[in-house]
């Protein structure tokens, strides 16, 4: 009996089945492989516009013609799907449906997880790639310039709170204002953030309420290209005013690790090293880390960075824990950031692709702490 390889998801979601079809649908499709064989299974509401957009190498098959009986649901055309190909075994992503799994175990189909990703070659961009990546980061920098704009134009109360538009500028509001600008330019974000003050301690807090002059305002932008499906991803840290010299010193020392950690990049170099030597720069420059009696972190907490592609968080990652050498190829954010509940945050991010002499930076946006 055969060997296939099976996602059933929505392009939505999956960056796999994306990466596998091309193909753009909001509801789950049957995609397989065997041999040489790459298959999609389409109902008559998609199967015209699948002839469109899948890749050239995909055959389109119709999910009607796989209904037998009666019997449509989508375990019942995976059966038919089995016998018809004489399939024993599946091999499926980590996050394919429990209930389809037990189903098919249930009619005899082993069914094998590939936990070392599907697509392994996903983690290495080709110059294609690339371009969708170059493009989504001209984008996700447009959507930084308005947000900046915006902190550039308001003006403090006598309190220190931001007012702009003649009302109190919040993280909603320029939140909001990103991701206009983000759809104006052919991309989506969700999770947005823009958390000042102590806020901005939390790295995944998205921020709420009025904005202050003189306190740290992080803003993390990553948005999903809507035509190619690619990510950028970009975080500057900016100060109306007149920043305290606390952040002064920490904006200076996440700078300099950040660079200091891009010339580290390239093929062979070990994500663990470069992330201790930025771990390293930003405790030279007096900047502790450790966790609280309350049990808050502080300093620098989190991984140096992260892949992205078709997911925003993908492999490689760059940590202490992982001691896999870049192969090149790998398209990664540089991010750095110092955390203190007492006075909020300071991260600046880049992306970089990594190559034999180094790495090339795809973000073009200007590092400026005080506005």
């Amino acid at each position: 009996m055969k060997k296939a390889s099976l996602i059933v998801a929505d392009s939505e979601r999956s960056a796999d089945i994306f990466y596998a079809t091309g193909f753009r649908a909001p509801d789950p499709f049957i995609y397989f492989s065997s041999g040489s064989l790459k298959a999609v299974i389409l109902s008559a509401l998609e199967y015209d516009r699948g002839v469109q957009e899948c890749h050239s190498d995909i055959k389109l098959l119709r999910y009607e013609d796989f209904i037998v009986k009666g019997r449509r649901g989508i375990g019942d055309v995976l059966m038919v799907l089995v016998k018809s190909l004489n399939i024993g075994a599946f091999r499926v992503p980590p996050d394919f449906p429990v209930v389809l799994a037990d189903f098919l175990r249930k009619h005899g189909v082993k069914i094998a997880v590939a936990r070392n990703g599907f697509f392994p070659q996903r983690e290495f961009k080709n110059e294609n790639e690339l371009r969708h990546m170059r493009e989504a980061q001209r984008v996700t920098g447009l959507a930084m310039r308005r947000a900046e704009g915006i902190l550039h134009t308001s003006k403090p109360d006598a309190e220190g709170i931001l007012h702009w538009n003649n009302a109190v500028l919040t993280s909603e509001i320029v939140r909001t204002e990103i991701n206009i600008e983000l759809l104006r330019n052919g991309s989506v974000a969700a999770s947005t953030i823009v958390a000042g003050g102590r806020q901005s301690a939390e790295p995944h807090n998205e921020g709420s309420g009025p904005l202050r002059s003189n306190t740290p305002v992080v803003i993390d932008i990553f948005p999903r290209m809507t035509e190619t499906g690619y990510f950028g991803d970009m975080t500057r840290t900016f100060v109306k005013g007149k920043a305290p010299e606390t952040v002064c010193k920490a904006y200076a020392a996440v700078r300099s690790a950040r660079e200091h950690s891009k010339k580290m990049i390239r093929t062979g170099s070990v994500p663990a090293e470069i992330h201790n030597a930025a771990d390293a720069v930003l405790k030279t420059a007096g900047f502790a880390s450790g966790r609280r009696d309350d049990g808050r972190s502080f300093g620098f907490f989190h991984g140096l960075g992260h892949g992205l592609g078709l997911e925003v968080h993908e492999a490689p990652r760059l940590n202490q824990r992982n001691l896999m050498p870049l192969r090149g190829g790998e398209v990664v954010t540089v991010e750095p950031g110092l955390y203190y509940p007492e006075w909020g945050g300071v991260r600046l991010e880049d992306v970089v692709a990594v190559g034999e002499a180094g790495c090339e930076c795809l973000t073009h946006y200007h590092d400026q702490l005080e506005i």
